[in-house]
């Protein structure tokens, strides 16, 4: 399908909305990425890959020679960055590929959240953290920008294919040390009025509040914005759960990836 005809799956993306924030900025052409269909006049069904390794299957899952094709790109590894996360949103199409052996990939389970902007305001009130001296708090900018995607997070090349894009759309809140960046809340994806929430602490700094200090600032600068912050984790990582309902988010759904 052509970048001028992505809105035509949009439809089947209307029940999903916040947990494909990756599939939304495709769509819109915010980030890079493809869409397969079943039939370009009509679709019915599609398949979309983004520039950063997440998939997802939308629509009817009943066309077999479809999923055949799916099945045979996940199956050929120069197709893929290096990794693929396949997302699934119903048991129709988790049940549609039971029967595929998709090589060298591993079934596992992703939580997803819904921002609740009173339990935000509730929770946060009652959270002050105070940066440590030789601590920064630092706000998305060119140069850090170029340290986080050249040095800590290549991943973010990947999704943002540039700093000025990334400084354009996207959004990040960081605290460094000595000028090496410690923790982090950044956006990977930004689409359909949801900006996609990613934290990281190197395991040094752990356990000191910087992955709330930065959530809670990244939060802040979404409302200013009128975005949506989203958020959602493998269903294995506690901690992740665990700051996503301290930062006032409510659990929705756990789907197959």
């Amino acid at each position: 399908m052509s970048r001028n005809e992505f809105t035509k799956v949009l439809p089947m993306f209307s029940k999903i909305q916040n947990k494909a924030v990756f599939a939304i900025s495709v769509i819109e052409h915010v980030q890079r990425g493809r869409i397969f269909v079943n039939s370009r006049l009509d679709p019915s069904a599609a398949f979309l890959t983004s520039c950063g390794g997440f998939y997802c299957l939308v629509g009817n899952a009943s066309d077999c020679r479809f999923n055949d094709a799916v099945a045979n790109f996940l199956n050929h590894k120069d197709n893929h960055i290096g990794f693929y996360a396949l997302a699934m949103f119903t048991d129709e199409w988790e049940r549609a590929f039971q029967k595929y052996q998709l090589e060298h990939a591993n079934k596992i389970k992703r939580t997803y959240f819904r921002f609740n902007d009173q339990k935000f305001i509730e929770n946060s009130k009652d959270i002050h953290i105070n940066i440590d001296e030789g601590l920064k708090y630092e706000v998305l900018n060119e140069d850090i920008s170029n340290r986080y995607r050249e040095d800590f997070y290549t991943y973010y090349k990947l999704v943002w294919d540039s700093n000025e894009h990334f400084n354009e759309r996207g959004i990040g809140h960081f605290i460094t040390k000595e000028n090496k960046i410690i923790s982090v809340c950044s956006s990977p994806y930004v689409g359909g009025g949801f900006a996609e929430i990613d934290i990281i602490t190197i395991e040094e700094h752990k356990c000191r509040g910087l992955a709330t200090k930065v959530g809670i600032e990244f939060i802040n600068e979404c409302r200013s914005k009128r975005l949506l912050p989203n958020w959602s984790c493998h269903t294995d990582n506690q901690a992740s759960i665990s700051l996503a309902n301290k930062l006032g988010f409510d659990l929705i759904a756990e789907h197959p990836m």
